[in-house]
């Protein structure tokens, strides 16, 4: 090989040396002040979407972080957001309006307490209320049929009362996209010292995970088998908190709480 052929040489193989792609990585996009999670608003379309607890409003933003829509949500006295979902076009009625479901609390320090449930449109439009309602799912109950299942309750009486409210989904499509899955609630909810996590029977070694409306890691444990966790609040910040099983790459959907 002559100079000038090995020089070339040369000179194609540091090219391709530099042109070898870089390997991937996680890459810091953005904090935001509350909880964040995804939607997806139709067919292609995906949206974040966050709670803010002190404003009482739902603020949604796009993919690359800027604002997209503020939507207020009116509380009677006194109460506070617990939960946000379903943040979609067309799952409760036809038009091109956002809608959400949302659940609230009310804040005593009586350890029995009130809530209230509703779905709102966009535009301030009340399409439901739904007293009582903490947890909102949607339900398969057919190959194409979906529901939304409210569980409400009322533990000023005691014992305590829990009721399911369901509703018919106008879109079988949308709601075959927001299909949640059911666990079991936590009680007394709000706790003022004690609270009951239901856990799968049986299951042993799955580890929950308890954390604040910070995102502090509060607990840490694993399930022995046994059917549900007793947690002892005492001592804890009132506020909300959440909690979930993680075994191995799988996790459960998130459980929320009041410690008042």
């Amino acid at each position: 090989m002559n100079r000038k052929n090995f020089a070339i040489l040369l000179l194609l193989t540091g090219t391709i040396l530099i042109m070898k792609p870089v390997a991937a990585q996680v890459t810091f996009e953005r904090s935001y002040d509350h909880s964040l999670s995804a939607t997806k608003i139709d067919a292609t379309e995906y949206k974040y979407f966050l709670m803010d607890v002190a404003q009482s409003q739902c603020r949604v933003y796009h993919t690359d972080h800027t604002l997209w829509k503020t939507i207020p949500i009116t509380l009677p006295a006194n109460y506070y957001l617990y939960d946000i979902k379903f943040v979609t076009r067309n799952l409760f009625n036809q038009d091109d309006a956002l809608e959400l479901w949302y659940s609230a609390y009310e804040y005593t320090t009586a350890e029995t307490g009130r809530y209230t449930a509703g779905i709102v449109s966009e535009n301030g439009t009340v399409l439901a209320t739904m007293p009582g309602g903490l947890y909102g799912y949607v339900i398969r109950t057919g190959e194409t049929a979906y529901k939304l299942a409210v569980y409400a309750y009322d533990y000023t009486v005691s014992p305590g009362k829990v009721q399911t409210l369901l509703y018919a989904l106008p879109s079988s499509a949308t709601a075959a996209a927001h299909v949640t899955t059911l666990l079991s609630d936590p009680w007394p909810n709000p706790a003022s010292g004690e609270i009951m996590l239901p856990l799968p029977p049986g299951e042993k070694g799955t580890l929950l995970r308890v954390t604040s409306s910070t995102g502090q890691v509060m607990l840490e444990k694993r399930s022995t088998g046994e059917p549900f966790f007793r947690l002892n609040t005492s001592g804890w910040a009132p506020g909300t908190y959440s909690y979930r099983l993680l075994s191995g790459q799988t996790s459960s959907v998130s459980k929320r709480f009041i410690v008042q």
